[in-house]
C-alpha cells in the first residue's frame, strides 16, 4: 500500500511520518501500517535544507546537525519516501543528486529509501500510474534570500513543461496526479476566499498553478492529490472529490 500524506518542512512538520500519525491513519481506514511500502510526501520536504552538504552515490551527507538528524530517523522507516518537489526545497542540492531507475523512470536519489520524485514523469507504483507534478511560487520570497532560503527553481523551466506535455501527449489516463499546489479548482476547496471568481484570479501570479489548470484539462484520472496549502480539507472529502490537499493527515491508497 501506499500512504500519501502533506508538507513535512524538514524537521517541522516531521511528524506527519511519524509512525503514531501513519497508524492512526491506518486505523481509520481500516488499513495496516505494517502493509506500506511507499510514504508520499506532497512537496515541502525539505530534506537537505542547508546547502552545506556533500553528494555522492549514496545520496547525501549532511554536515548540518538537524539535517543529519532527520535522515537518520528516515532510514529507520520501513518503507521508500517519495517526496514530490515543493517551493520550500533546496534545489540547488536537488539538481545534483544522483539519478537511479524505480518505478518505471528516474528519481533522485537522498539516501537508501529517500527519493525526490522528478516534476512531469510518470511512475507505476504498485501497478498504480502516477503523474507527478510539483513546485509552487512562494509568496513570502520578498523576506527570503536567494539560495539560502528561497529557489528560483521553484517555477518550472519551459523545457520541462514541454517534456511533460509530450509524455501527456503518449498517454493521458492515469490513476493519480501527486502536486504541491493544486489546480485552480482544487485549491478553491482549501479556502472560501477563492470561491469567488474575482479572487480566485490571484491564483493565476503562480506559474505552478496556471500549468496544472492546463493539465488538469489534458488528463484523465481518479484522484489529484496536492499540499501547499495546510489543508486536510481532503482527507474529510476523500470519497466524494477528486481533488485531495492534504497537510497532517495521510490517505492510504
Amino acid at each position: 500500500m501506499i500512504y500519501i500524506t502533506g508538507d513535512t518542512h524538514n524537521t517541522e512538520d516531521m511528524s506527519n511520518l511519524s509512525t503514531k500519525n501513519i497508524k492512526l491513519c491506518c486505523m481509520e481506514q481500516n488499513t495496516d501500517f505494517h502493509a506500506i511500502t511507499a510514504a508520499i510526501v506532497l512537496g515541502d520536504f525539505g530534506l537537505p535544507w542547508s546547502s552545506d552538504c556533500s553528494i555522492d552515490e549514496a545520496g547525501i551527507h549532511p554536515t548540518d546537525h538537524t539535517d543529519r538528524y532527520l535522515l537518520k530517523w528516515y532510514k529507520q522507516k520501513p518503507f521508500k519516501i517519495l517526496a514530490v518537489m515543493g517551493n520550500h526545497d533546496n534545489y540547488d542540492i536537488i539538481e545534483k543528486l544522483p539519478e537511479v531507475e524505480i518505478f518505471g523512470a528516474k528519481v533522485l536519489k537522498v539516501s537508501d529509501n529517500v527519493f525526490y520524485l522528478k516534476r512531469g514523469e510518470v511512475y507505476i507504483i504498485e501497478d498504480k500510474r502516477f503523474l507527478v507534478l510539483g513546485g509552487a511560487m512562494s509568496d513570502d520570497k520578498a523576506w527570503r534570500k536567494a539560495h539560502e532560503s528561497w529557489w528560483e527553481q521553484e517555477e518550472w523551466s519551459e523545457e520541462e513543461k514541454e517534456t511533460c506535455l509530450a509524455k501527456i501527449k503518449e498517454n493521458n489516463s492515469f490513476d493519480y496526479v501527486l502536486s504541491h499546489t493544486g489546480p485552480s479548482v482544487g485549491i478553491t476547496l482549501t479556502d472560501d476566499y477563492f470561491c469567488n471568481e474575482e479572487n480566485q484570479k490571484q491564483l493565476h501570479r503562480d506559474s505552478n498553478a496556471v500549468f496544472n489548470d492546463k493539465i488538469d484539462s489534458l488528463i484523465s484520472y481518479k484522484k489529484w492529490f496536492f499540499g501547499h496549502w495546510h489543508s486536510d480539507w481532503g482527507y474529510e472529502h476523500y470519497k466524494e472529490s477528486k481533488y485531495i490537499p492534504l497537510y497532517h493527515q495521510g490517505i492510504v491508497i
